[in-house]
């Protein structure tokens, strides 16, 4: 096949994965990404640049198992490009997913056991004699562990036959009628293993959800979890990526190409693509009006494809105090409520140090859609209510614990009110009804996501769904996931030059300026010859862009034929796209976005 110029909108993990795993293969990428930042649903929000002080807004671990070993050949593959004199090496530390310590608070009552240990009679559940002494993990065993076992044997026919059989039934409805259980047994399970409305998903769903957190072994990226996409992002090449460019129109041109087209806050920039690859959820894809109408059923995948709330509040505190609180004091893992914040996850970097430490307030679902209609002030003050009600008469030191006093500030994000709007999970029926028909290629535009893998929520369904994009794109299913290069370790992207950090060099640089900008080179080898067509748009009166792209007024457009003049930025800093932030210190509140 002859080298292709493909067009990536989006420039989360399957972006990016795309994007690597077809330079790989001897092709060329653009990567249109809407917010000024790579990784998507992958962010870890850095409260100061003191070690540990960070909390992660999205995917915060990876389980050690062979569904997620592509995730592991990606680190490696990473590691092994990345060069020396670089601090990117992706290390890997122990996530603790449970810990002696770790609370259940439910009906009022605090029993001495982990969650999945609890019982309905340990937290005065009305329930009958038979489900009274039975714990919330036997029972969600007896639910899904057979299905649990055959997805790991043969998981392509295994996933296949409960499809087949069950996935027209909620969870709930299973649980009834297949179970037999009573509504209270029901609700006892969900509260205590999962978060609220959860068994109204599909069941294949809800296994896919719970298959992995068997496993007893986890990983964790030390110093956040964004420094993967970070990563990713420099070994594509910078050159390659436009920041701030939300796009607008999707065009099949009658060469059968497809024409983007991008917008931001600094101008607008089209091109022509052989191919088109949207790594974007499907609300960021219908936002895209002026593109190609398909037919009804992939046009109702698109419009039905069900995702759910995800909220998070990262609480940064004077000390770890819940690793020194005399009774039931906890190293990572996280403990349960039933009260608003439903989850307390402690932190796995950093245990036992001195110093500041950070919690995360993690909700799902409805019960993170609860937290929606909330100022950041009534967030922030719901959020310390609750953990110290969790703390309630708590010693540490000669006092007791005073989560007021020890507060230091919030930062808490909002998936649901980005074009993300949170994570893919899916109603009954939908496996069945809409699973195929979104990711199937529509001429040469083509769809990934990790809603659009079997493995819902996970960076390994971003990953698996580029993998499946690329073969199919390229017509080879024998392609390998990217992994660690023998031999070619630490290679530098391009040679030494005399150019000091902070001089300004205009991106992309020309194949003889080997040239650096800050503290990152560029591969100009990789950069795509592209024709494109770009407007600016020139200053409002009072010198500050409106807030809408189209209030922007365009100057006369600049044509080119040379990619090195391709923007790498149509944004600026503060961007309409990404999960909406809030910044609380003290009284004050800073809104952004990410």
């Amino acid at each position: 096949m002859s080298r292709l110029n493909v067009g990536i909108v989006g420039g989360g993990i399957a972006g990016l994965y795309t994007a690597l795993l077809l330079q790989s293969q001897g092709h060329s990428v653009r990567i249109f990404e809407g917010t000024d930042r790579v990784g998507g649903r992958v962010h870890t929000h850095y409260f100061t640049r003191e070690k540990n002080q960070y909390y992660e807004a999205g995917a915060m671990r990876i389980p050690n198992s062979n569904f997620h070993k592509i995730v592991f050949q990606l680190i490696d593959h990473v590691n092994s490009r990345v060069p020396r004199d670089k601090d990117m090496k992706i290390k890997l530390i122990k996530y603790v997913l449970n810990a002696a310590g770790n609370d259940i608070y439910i009906n009022g009552h605090r029993p001495a056991v982990q969650a999945y240990a609890t019982t309905p009679a340990s937290v005065g559940w009305d329930v009958p004699e038979d489900y009274k002494h039975k714990t919330a993990k036997e029972l969600l065993d007896e639910a899904i562990g057979e299905f649990i076992e055959a997805l790991r044997g043969d998981f392509n026919a295994a996933f296949e036959e409960i499809v087949d059989k069950f996935d027209d039934y909620t969870f709930r409805l299973y649980c009834s009628l297949v179970m037999g259980w009573p509504t209270e047994v029901i609700d006892f399970v969900e509260t205590v293993t999962s978060q609220t409305n959860q068994f109204t998903l599909s069941v294949p769903e809800l296994v896919m959800q719970n298959m992995d957190f068997d496993e007893a072994n986890w990983k964790t990226i030390d110093q956040g979890m964004s420094r993967l996409p970070q990563a990713m992002a420099y070994l594509v090449g910078y050159s390659n990526i436009t920041f701030g460019a939300r796009v607008t129109g999707l065009e099949v041109t009658d060469d059968d190409r497809v024409s983007i087209a991008a917008t931001g806050y600094e101008g607008s920039v089209s091109a022509k693509f052989d191919r088109v690859v949207l790594a974007i959820p499907p609300a960021a894809l219908r936002v895209i009006t002026n593109r190609p109408r398909w037919s009804v059923d992939k046009e109702m995948a698109i419009r039905s494809m069900h995702f759910e709330a995800l909220y998070k509040i990262g609480m940064r505190f004077k000390t770890r105090f819940w690793e020194r609180v005399k009774e039931s004091p906890c190293a990572g893992g996280q403990s349960t409520t039933d009260l608003p914040i439903r989850w307390i996850v402690f932190p796995s970097n950093g245990i036992g140090e001195d110093g500041p430490g950070v919690l995360l307030v993690y909700a799902w679902m409805t019960d993170a859609s609860n937290w929606l209609p909330l100022t950041p002030l009534e967030r922030r003050s719901l959020a310390l209510q609750c953990v110290a009600k969790m703390y309630q008469g708590k010693s540490y030191g000669d006092d007791k614990v005073d989560v007021y006093d020890l507060l230091i500030e919030t930062s808490d994000a909002i998936w649901s009110d980005s074009t993300a709007t949170g994570d893919a999970m899916f109603l009954p029926g939908q496996f069945r009804a809409r699973f195929n028909v979104a990711r199937r290629p529509e001429g040469n535009i083509y769809f990934a996501g990790e809603h659009l893998s079997y493995h819902h929520t996970w960076i390994t369904g971003a990953a698996n769904s580029a993998l499946k994009v690329v073969r199919d794109m390229l017509h080879n299913q024998n392609i390998s996931p990217l992994d660690k290069l023998v031999g070619a370790e630490h290679q530098p992207l391009v040679p030494n030059c005399s150019i000091k950090d902070g001089d300004f060099i205009r991106y992309p640089v020309k194949e003889d300026e080997n040239c650096s900008q800050g503290n990152v080179k560029i591969d100009p080898t990789n950069s795509p010859m592209i024709p494109f067509k770009f407007e600016s748009y020139t200053d409002t009166s009072d010198n500050n862009p409106p807030d809408q792209f189209r209030h922007l007024r365009p100057s006369a457009p600049e044509e080119t034929e040379s990619i090195y003049d391709f923007p790498t930025q149509l944004g600026m800093s503060k961007t309409v796209l990404g999960a909406v932030t809030t910044i609380l210190k003290s009284s004050n509140a800073i809104e952004g976005v990410v």
